[in-house]
């Protein structure tokens, strides 16, 4: 397993404060760290895949054992850069919510759940992730945010659900493929990745930008995302949706899009340093 990258220097961050290294996975103070991960496999053979893909039914029960894991979603991708309709077989994420940070890398590079994951996947991605703001639910779950959570600090990490209306089905992806071409040419935005629980009907989108405003751009003005947004709320596209933005802590491992982002922003940057205030971030996320 590759060493974990701390994105900002000095050690990992939280909202703008250091972790300590005893070995609790508190913050200094004592107050523990509810921490979101996201981890990225890869397959590229046949024989890979149909073990990964058999995976999505088969490892849940693994997972709903194992100690600490308060919520998961084992999830497939689609195609290209998992926006299309059609399913990318060698591409799965797990998203998980832990209680600290210690924890959680214990668990994700150790526990005997993951452990066809690891010796089966080309390679393998995680981010570490602390809730700053959310709104709504995912299957009835809402991120915990801490009261004293500090300010969103660079680069952001934006993460939508929704779970979208059998009736409304088409009229949503005929959308995506616009939106899509959008986000990836936006040269702010370093990775981003659409997942989801079940074809069609759950979208997931997990991105990674650089500014504030660049994504507030995107969100809210472009002419693809914007307008779909405000399709979505007018006409009753989504029976439930899920919108939480994330400090990134730390990165484990190598993907594309993601190498790197420990290099580019390890002087932990604060939203306010890109000129915008934290609650506008939150209103271009939809937060």
């Amino acid at each position: 397993m590759v060493a974990m990258r701390a994105v900002a220097r000095g050690g990992l961050i939280r909202a703008g404060r250091s972790l300590d290294q005893d070995g609790t996975g508190r913050v200094q103070g004592g107050k523990p760290v509810t921490v979101v991960t996201f981890s990225l496999f890869g397959f590229s053979s046949l024989r890979q895949r149909l073990w990964a893909f058999s995976q999505m039914g088969l490892a849940k029960p693994g997972l709903r054992a194992m100690p600490d894991l308060s919520f998961f979603k084992l999830m497939g991708t689609g195609s290209g850069a998992g926006f299309s309709t059609w399913p990318n077989f060698g591409v799965y994420t797990l998203l998980a919510e832990w209680p600290s940070l210690d924890i959680a890398r214990q668990r994700i590079t150790s526990a005997e759940a993951l452990d066809g994951y690891r010796r089966t996947a080309d390679r393998t991605a995680t981010l570490y992730l602390e809730p700053v703001s959310t709104r709504g639910h995912w299957d009835g779950h809402v991120f915990p945010v801490a009261d004293d959570a500090g300010p969103q600090t660079l680069p952001l990490v934006a993460m939508t659900r929704a779970s979208i209306r059998p009736a409304k089905l088409i009229r949503f992806w005929s959308k995506v493929p616009a939106i899509s071409a959008t986000a990836e040419a936006e040269q702010r935005r370093q990775f981003m990745i659409g997942t989801g629980e079940i074809p069609w009907l759950h979208q997931v989108t997990l991105s990674l930008w650089h500014s504030v405003e660049a994504m507030e751009r995107f969100s809210k003005s472009s002419p693809t995302h914007g307008e779909a947004v405000r399709s979505a709320y007018r006409d009753g596209w989504f029976s439930e949706y899920c919108f939480t933005r994330f400090n990134l802590l730390a990165v484990d491992g190598h993907w594309q899009g993601l190498d790197g982002v420990s290099e580019q922003d390890k002087n932990g940057a604060t939203a306010q340093d890109d000129g915008r205030a934290g609650g506008t971030l939150a209103a271009a996320a939809g937060i």
